[in-house]
């Protein structure tokens, strides 16, 4: 049999199924966290302006994947900076929380989760987009579950969405991956 085994997989489940199927979790996820778990208020606070640009960037997604290999380097830039502006709403809460108290080790924790997390998503634009599969799944992993129950600066609601949207996020990404690298080599191509 001389099939290749993207050819092979069409038989059972198409790729493009299963990276449909993972963006509807996404979107149920974030959509449920949005509408039922997380406590709407107006303020600046850090939590609820993330729960916000959640729901922008689900529906951002979809029109990226309807726009076809056109839109998938937009998609791409656009995961990286949801990577890189996760550990920003940790750091920000925790800096809103102690405004004119002495800084704690907690601050030195959270910048160096921002550099951490930006440098993941850096390398996922430029290197690999494992990087980010890797990088939106650990932040659920790690830090969003180290913050649980640990932190008096950040929510424990949004430490559960969080690690939920990541968990989502990080699947669809990583089903994404054989997509972002064919866009970016037709891009050194051209």
């Amino acid at each position: 049999m001389n099939a290749t085994p993207d050819a092979r997989i069409g038989h059972i489940i198409s790729v493009e199924t299963v990276q449909t199927a993972l963006l509807i979790i996404a979107s149920v996820v974030g959509t449920w966290l949005c509408l039922y778990r997380v406590p709407w208020q107006v303020s600046g606070d850090p939590c609820l302006v993330a729960a916000a640009a959640t729901m922008v960037i689900v529906p951002s997604l979809w029109l990226t994947r309807w726009r076809g290999l056109r839109a998938v380097n937009f998609e791409r830039h656009l995961l990286a900076g949801f990577l890189a502006a996760m550990p920003l709403v940790y750091l920000t809460r925790y800096l809103f929380a102690t405004a004119g108290q002495s800084t704690s080790s907690w601050f030195w924790v959270e910048a160096l989760g921002v550099l951490v997390f930006a440098a993941l998503a850096f390398l996922g634009v430029k290197l690999s987009p494992w990087f980010l599969a890797i990088g939106i799944v650990v932040h659920g992993l790690a830090w969003d579950t180290w913050h649980y129950r640990n932190s008096t600066y950040i929510p424990d609601w949004y430490v559960i969405a969080c690690l939920a949207v990541d968990l989502s996020f990080g699947a669809y990404v990583a089903a994404r991956i054989r997509t972002y690298q064919r866009t970016s080599h037709i891009g050194r191509e051209t």
